[in-house]
């Protein structure tokens, strides 16, 4: 089955079968870790914590929207060169599901998706993975999203009166993350500061990744002591780091994910 129709890609090397992308795929993983993700264009920000992820040799996947122009290219050579990977994250930062209701799936690649795998292409990157901007998906954008990319992130809350570490959702045996396509993030901007992500929260939801050996999904977008837009602290990143290490558990980046 091809991944997109010759009008998307005329003549692009990209993986054209979904038999040629799982070719690339990792091992199966045996031990649980977490899987820290960053959304959009803050790359000042992410390049200035680079410090940060190698002190604790965490690696991230930076999902990055947008047109792939010369500062996406300049701030992904300087991810890269750190062991980190990238991720689609759709060229104008559309709900897909509400965008899918009014065109068809193939508009949505056309527009959203192909443009930026492109330049990506170009540069030397395959982006093995996409995160839906603002988490709207369903069924069908998965459908069609998961004809090109290995995995897919959403995101959920939790409710008021529930522990992170009780929603399964979240949760994914290690040896079974193929068969998960579309795996669910929890953001942790802001933390500890909200009732959903303090550290009690976090900590019990590693804990519950490093006793069953599960993958969890953790996204946030800027990375900085204050300011505007959705961001978390180097503080409260290196907290999180700190307790990972602590339990064992390892950092994977979506491009490890089988």
């Amino acid at each position: 089955m091809p991944l997109l129709t010759a009008s998307v890609y005329a003549d692009e090397p990209l993986p054209s079968t979904i038999d040629e992308l799982r070719s690339r795929t990792p091992e199966t993983l045996t031990e649980g870790g977490v899987v820290m993700t960053f959304d959009d264009r803050n790359f000042q920000d992410w390049i200035k914590a680079l410090p940060l992820f190698d002190e604790f040799g965490v690696k991230a996947t930076f999902f990055i929207s947008g047109n792939i122009d010369a500062p996406a290219l300049d701030a992904i050579r300087q991810l890269r060169a750190h062991g980190h990977a990238i991720g689609a994250h759709s060229v104008n930062h559309l709900k897909a599901v509400e965008y899918f209701e009014e065109n068809s799936p193939e508009a949505f690649l056309q527009r959203e998706i192909a443009p930026q795998l492109k330049k990506l292409q170009a540069a030397d990157v395959h982006a093995m993975s996409f995160a839906y901007p603002m988490s709207r998906n369903n069924a069908a954008t998965d459908e069609t999203l998961l004809k090109v990319f290995r995995h897919v992130r959403t995101g959920r809350g939790i409710a008021a009166d529930k522990r992170l570490s009780e929603d399964d959702a979240f949760f994914v045996p290690a040896a079974k993350i193929a068969e998960h396509g579309c795996l669910y993030g929890k953001g942790i901007d802001y933390a500890p500061l909200r009732p959903d992500r303090t550290y009690a929260q976090i900590d019990g939801a590693f804990e519950r990744a490093a006793k069953n050996r599960e993958i969890i999904v953790l996204y946030a977008h800027r990375i900085c002591e204050n300011g505007t837009g959705h961001f978390v602290t180097p503080e409260a990143l290196a907290r999180v780091f700190g307790k990972a290490k602590e339990l064992g558990l390892r950092f994977y980046t979506f491009d490890e994910l089988p």
